[in-house]
């Protein structure tokens, strides 16, 4: 990473993307200390490593320390101080504080303001590709990819904010991950046959396990989330006018009855039948005004 702080609010953009960067902050050995109140910035510093053992900020008066790596948020029009530091690799996305309320709509909530952080590969990526776009960032199109790259690395960085809801502890996290994996694993390979017992060992459960934990996590059964993946395919693959067999044969049904029968538990009727009824449902004519 190379040191910089690029201010790009001035710079045109090809695209109107709702959330513009107004700077970009690159160290590999940040140092010095900041005291005053900050500008209308909202800044998402990601702090990657130092050799001191944690940050110190104190942000209106609210001190806080985090081990590194982390992310810490500094709000706009905030009373900002800092206590020297040990030089830090950090890497910084700075908005305008008027879009605070976009972020929030966009999905990215704006607290709380620190976090741990896994400086995943990805991450990585993104921070190396941002940094070679900005030799060309005044050519045409150059910042509007650099606002994308910068989505993205916030996006990671939102997927690892603690949840509202109270922490899993070690075994309830382990157990989440394979449940998660397992569904994961459905909703990829839902058109296939599938021997269910299979996947659960593959994934490191036993029965008896995987059974309590998914009970816990969705509202279905495995098989009755299985079947209601396969009947959005089927309506999807009617809809587009195939024939109710080559539905069948697509989801990997032993004949055309068995999902006929299936489907109609389903729906409420033969695949044919809410076939014509949709397509009816659709020309029909205006009610007389």
């Amino acid at each position: 990473m190379r040191n910089y702080h690029l201010h790009l609010s001035d710079l045109p953009r090809t695209l109107e993307a709702p959330l513009p960067l107004s700077a970009l902050v690159s160290y590999d050995n940040a140092m010095g200390t900041w005291n005053g109140r900050r500008g209308n910035v909202m800044e998402f510093a990601i702090r990657i490593a130092s050799s001191d053992a944690c940050s110190v900020d104190i942000q209106d008066g609210v001190e806080s320390r985090m081990p590194f790596p982390h992310v810490y948020l500094k709000y706009p029009g905030t009373d900002f101080h800092t206590p020297p530091f040990a030089p830090r690799e950090a890497f910084a996305l700075l908005y305008d504080g008027s879009l605070c309320g976009v972020l929030r709509e966009a999905g990215f909530p704006l607290d709380p303001g620190a976090w741990p952080l896994k400086i995943t590969e990805e991450m990585r990526e993104l921070m190396r590709k941002m940094d070679a776009l900005c030799e060309k960032m005044s050519l045409p199109g150059y910042i509007d990819r650099i606002d994308g790259y910068a989505l993205c690395l916030l996006r990671e960085v939102m997927l690892q904010r603690p949840r509202g809801e109270t922490a899993r502890d070690g075994a309830e996290a382990f157990y989440a991950e394979r449940i998660q994996g397992v569904a994961s694993f459905l909703r990829c390979h839902y058109a296939e046959r599938i021997d269910l017992n299979e996947v659960i060992r593959t994934h490191g459960l036993s029965r008896r396990t995987f059974f309590r934990y998914w009970k816990r996590m969705f509202p279905m059964p495995p098989r009755q989330f299985l079947l209601d993946l396969r009947m959005r395919e089927a309506r999807r693959l009617l809809l587009g006018g195939t024939a109710v067999s080559e539905v069948a044969f697509h989801l990997n049904y032993p004949d055309c009855s068995c999902f006929s029968e299936q489907f109609r538990q389903r729906c409420g009727e033969s695949p044919d039948a809410w076939r014509k009824r949709q397509f009816s449902a659709e020309i029909s004519p205006l009610p007389p005004s």
